[in-house]
């Protein structure tokens, strides 16, 4: 038979309201009326209602949490660095994902805002102005994996996209490459998209080694890269190299190229970028830039309940830039 906190309180000879305090840790109450408490919940098993709890807490202990693609295994390591902390603390998880749908994403803020969540993670920040807005106002500790928000109360887990994408660029370089080609995200996404294409330019265009022809731009999917491929193995001369914006674009390319009857990587390489657990698996294994995704998760979900525990709007450090590595495998080296 379930007990209640006002069985509680008669056993242990106080009131309601001193055995709410006691379970929220509220108020103070003098260290014997606490262990008679205490006790009581003990010998009874006592188990509050977490409903109840949130409600005089005025907290939810949920976590709302917004992607933009739930398929994508980059996301799940995400996941994996959150999930590995809240395991130890008093909250819960909500996730929704968008499809890279702006007008999604404003719908699952508000969606989120009712449900009463106690903050947010949200991964990639690009969007409209309706959508910057949304997340002004949404009132409660968010923070940002990936990309540097525009709003400025917001702290951010990220890498250097630039200086890994010219480490890659130049690592094909200094192989002897002259005809590089790159498969990249869309422009407008600001940091996988355009910042990691800007980097790439910048290394290629003082040496006279970039040709917009061997530029070609998809999504970030197994798809998209072997289409992009196609597209460069039409125009002549072919790359010797290339490089993409993610891990699965890259795979998609290598895996054109392969069926075309092209030798990896004695006619053409690829790097990626992520390292997935594919890239690794895959044959020829995929040179790559490493992100620590797992760790992206727990510094940001560490962060959100630190602001969201004690009522910071923004912490000093606001920026956490953690470190990438080039990893070296059969696509790029014999």
């Amino acid at each position: 038979m379930k007990i209640t906190i006002k069985e509680i309180a008669e056993l242990a000879g106080v009131s309601k309201a001193t055995v709410s305090r006691v379970l929220n840790n509220s108020k103070p109450v003098s260290d014997d009326v606490r262990q008679r408490v205490l006790e009581v919940i003990e010998n009874t098993n006592f188990k509050p209602n977490a409903v109840a709890r949130s409600l005089s807490l005025s907290k939810t202990h949920l976590i709302g949490m917004i992607l933009p693609d739930l398929a994508n295994p980059v996301f799940s390591r995400i996941i994996s660095g959150i999930e590995s902390y809240l395991r130890a603390h008093d909250y819960s998880l909500l996730i929704t994902a968008t499809d890279f749908d702006v007008e999604m994403k404003i719908r699952h803020i508000n969606i989120l805002k009712e449900k009463g969540v106690d903050g947010l993670i949200l991964v990639t920040d690009h969007g409209d102005e309706a959508f910057q807005k949304e997340l002004a106002n949404f009132g409660k500790p968010v923070v940002m994996i990936g990309t540097e928000s525009s709003v400025e109360s917001i702290p951010v887990v990220q890498i250097d996209n630039y200086k890994a994408a010219s480490e890659a660029t130049q690592y094909l370089v200094d192989l002897g490459h002259k005809r590089i080609g790159m498969i990249r995200g869309p422009l407008s996404d600001p940091y996988a998209g355009k910042m990691r294409f800007d980097a790439y330019k910048s290394v290629l265009e003082p040496l006279g080694l970039f040709c917009p022809e061997r530029v070609v731009e998809g999504w970030y999917s197994f798809d998209e890269g072997y289409s992009g491929m196609t597209a460069l193995i039409k125009r002549s001369p072919i790359p010797t190299a290339v490089f993409c914006s993610s891990d699965l674009m890259a795979i998609g390319a290598m895996k054109c190229a392969l069926d075309q009857g092209y030798q990896v990587p004695d006619e053409i390489a690829f790097i990626g970028f992520d390292d997935v657990q594919i890239a690794k698996m895959y044959n020829p294994a995929l040179t790559t830039v490493r992100q620590p995704f797992e760790e992206k998760g727990r510094i940001a979900i560490h962060r959100l309940i630190d602001m969201i525990e004690h009522k910071q709007k923004t912490p000093q450090d606001r920026f956490i830039t953690l470190s990438h590595r080039l990893i070296i495998r059969q696509s790029t080296e014999k």
